[in-house]
């Protein structure tokens, strides 16, 4: 009979492939994950929309296909500011480059804040000019972000990237085909690590948004929380590209901004849940 590490890292093996074959093309897993994420994402908050109709599902949709595209520049943006150490090839032409530059943004490479902050500014900017209700359209949205994140981890797990650091205990994975990951070294998987906390956080999120719970800004929670589970993981994590500063990574700098950020969100809501109260008593 095989052993409890020995089924865990069989079980683990079957998630463990960057590419499946597809009418005898290779398509990278992590992009199946994505698309599956948004479909998720779409899907969860379009009917969130319907169940509450602060917002209609129609403007959640638009705004969220805003959301994507400022995701996309996001997360490559910040991607090229903390990870590539030469932004310009000195003694090569300008079309050599620019053949340079297109490899960079073309090629892998998307940081998860980056996205966050690009798909907000892109929602923002749905809202503003189409004249949508900010607040409550992230409010119906916020809930779905972690099931989304969520694939996009399972994602990594499966190339091989945002893995931790060296292990060798019952928790530990080995990559055999990993892109990112180096093969044959057992590893923590950090990105499982993330994924379940995500899950946790949808499943935490979903309850009160379906309660309608009246006095906490779901966005805010879901910063707060998220922030911690990151901040915390980050000391785990075994690649280096992420950009450091005083000790910390990038993303933990950016975790500690998102967790104030989403206290001073929560604590707006409570106050002014009190005014509304006490003017109606």
């Amino acid at each position: 009979m095989l052993s409890v590490l020995n089924r865990q890292r069989l079980f683990l093996g079957w998630f463990m492939f960057p590419f499946i074959e597809i009418f005898g093309r290779q398509i990278p897993v992590y992009a199946i994950m994505a698309i599956l994420g948004a479909a998720a994402l779409c899907g969860v908050s379009v009917i969130f929309a319907k169940l509450r109709g602060k917002v209609p599902a129609e403007d959640i949709f638009y705004m969220l296909l805003y959301a994507g595209i400022g995701c996309l520049i996001g997360s490559k943006l910040l991607y090229l500011i903390v990870s590539v150490d030469v932004y310009w090839l000195d003694g090569k032409s300008l079309k050599e480059n620019f053949r340079y530059w297109l490899v960079l943004l073309t090629s892998g490479g998307l940081v998860f804040y980056g996205g966050l902050i690009g798909a907000a500014l892109g929602a923002l900017r749905y809202c503003t000019h189409f004249k949508v209700p900010a607040g409550d359209a992230f409010e119906t949205v916020i809930p779905a972000v972690p099931l989304f994140h969520f694939f996009g981890r399972l994602g990594c797990f499966a190339a091989g990237c945002c893995y931790g650091k060296e292990y060798d205990g019952i928790l530990s994975v080995t990559f055999k085909n990993a892109i990112g990951a180096p093969n044959g070294v057992p590893l923590l998987p950090v990105q499982l690590f993330e994924a379940a906390g995500n899950l946790l956080l949808f499943a935490v999120l979903t309850f009160l948004y379906l309660k309608a719970f009246p006095k906490l800004s779901l966005t805010g929670l879901y910063l707060v929380c998220y922030a911690t589970i990151r901040f915390t993981l980050e000391f785990f994590r075994g690649d280096d590209i992420r950009g450091n500063a005083l000790s910390l990574s990038v993303s933990q700098w950016i975790s500690i901004a998102a967790f104030a950020f989403g206290t001073v969100l929560i604590v707006k809501k409570c106050k002014n849940r009190e005014i509304l109260s006490r003017g109606n008593s």
